[in-house]
């Protein structure tokens, strides 16, 4: 036989043979996941990551598949935060994974804070700090944690790093803002309440109560129109002295 027959004879058996493997575990697994076959995705992107643990993408997907499923039915979140850990340290600067992990992280520190736990919440919220620096919700959970553990400056600190992000959080402004009420800094807690005004597309519950921490900010620093104004739009509870409705 010449030779050159010999090597098509060879190229043809490996073609076969590669045809005849079928689909990878990974093919597998994405083929499930746009079927919606949840629990077999999950297999076979395990089975793939058991070969090929390096694979970012595989693994970025099947953590994402994770969530959808945390999400949707609960269950243990810590796979996830396993695999959000591992693409973390692979690709520190990756935003989706630093989004999604500082999210996961946050999750859980208020899972903790509704048990009282606040070490262990205290310990996530720093933790999706130093993953994700740029978003404020972590630093605004962390100044509520320090708030209900009586470290008051430490939670004055965290929320004013927060306010410097702009998270939409009514709350958060609110809190800061009599903060600096408390500490004579008028004009800051002025601007820092008109804030909560300014997210009520977000939400509006705080409205009357940020309008009494203003009305009482405006009257310190001297503005009596502007008080008895806001006075006139805070809670029924809102008692300031020297202001009547």
């Amino acid at each position: 036989m010449k030779p050159w027959v010999a090597s098509l004879i060879v190229a043809a058996v490996v073609a076969v043979s590669g045809c005849s493997e079928g689909p990878t575990d990974l093919q597998l697994a994405r083929g499930a996941a746009d079927d919606g076959d949840r629990p077999r995705a999950v297999a076979y992107y395990q089975r793939h990551l058991e070969a090929t643990p390096d694979d970012f993408d595989a693994r970025l997907e099947y953590t994402l598949l994770l969530g959808e499923i945390w999400a949707f039915q609960g269950g243990d979140p810590d796979p996830i935060l396993h695999n959000l850990d591992l693409l973390f340290q692979a690709d520190p600067a990756n935003l989706r994974v630093r989004e999604y992990f500082a999210m996961m992280l946050v999750r859980q520190a208020q899972a903790a804070m509704e048990s009282n736990r606040w070490d262990e919440a205290e310990a996530f919220l720093l933790h999706a700090i130093d993953v994700h620096p740029d978003v404020g919700t972590a630093n605004y959970h962390l100044g509520v944690v320090y708030a209900e553990t009586d470290r008051s400056e430490e939670a004055f600190s965290a929320w004013v790093a927060a306010a410097l992000k702009r998270p939409q959080i009514p709350d958060l402004y609110l809190r800061l803002g009599r903060e600096y009420l408390e500490r004579d800094a008028l004009d800051r807690a002025v601007s820092t309440l008109l804030l909560v005004d300014e997210l009520r597309g977000v939400s509006t519950y705080l409205l009357p109560e940020a309008n009494c921490s203003l009305a009482l900010a405006y009257q310190q620093r001297g503005d009596t129109d502007e008080a008895q104004e806001r006075y006139e739009r805070a809670g029924s509870d809102c008692e300031v002295a020297g202001l009547s409705r």
